[in-house]
């Protein structure tokens, strides 16, 4: 019998699933975004990056550009219907570039494009600059 004695009925649930701070899901397949330092972008190294299941180590290659598209296989949603089936995990690797940098930092950093450039040191080269102006106008 139902509530009061009254005949049994259909008994309707609705499920509600709110969004998550750091994962998206499609299907079965899960995205997010993780952070990559500068200085590992550029050399490669191990990152942390959380999935559903926890954190996970993923070694990072040299060379690394932001926005690059990483698959973490049968790290996504599992299916209900079959357990040996799983979706993915999507991952963007987003390159941190530093913003709050000391005299030196700035230094070392100018040191280094000069050296991938090909350029001598901007503050000699400024100088040098200078004095054929000087040459020419006298």
């Amino acid at each position: 019998p139902g509530e009061n004695g009254g005949p049994r009925g259909d008994l309707l649930v609705v499920v509600e699933v709110s969004r998550h701070p750091i994962f998206q899901r499609q299907d079965y397949d899960i995205f997010s975004t993780a952070p990559v330092s500068y200085a590992t972008a550029v050399l490669g190294g191990d990152i942390r990056i959380s999935t559903v299941d926890g954190d996970i180590i993923y070694n990072v290659k040299p060379g690394t550009q932001t926005d690059t598209k990483v698959r973490l296989r049968e790290k996504g949603v599992p299916s209900l219907r079959n357990k040996n089936v799983r979706g993915d995990h999507y991952v963007t690797l987003v390159v941190q570039v530093p913003t709050n940098l000391n005299a030196e930092q700035k230094d070392l950093l100018r040191k280094f494009d000069d050296a991938m450039t090909g350029n001598n040191s901007s503050d000699s080269n400024d100088s040098e600059k200078e004095k054929g102006r000087k040459k020419f106008w006298k």
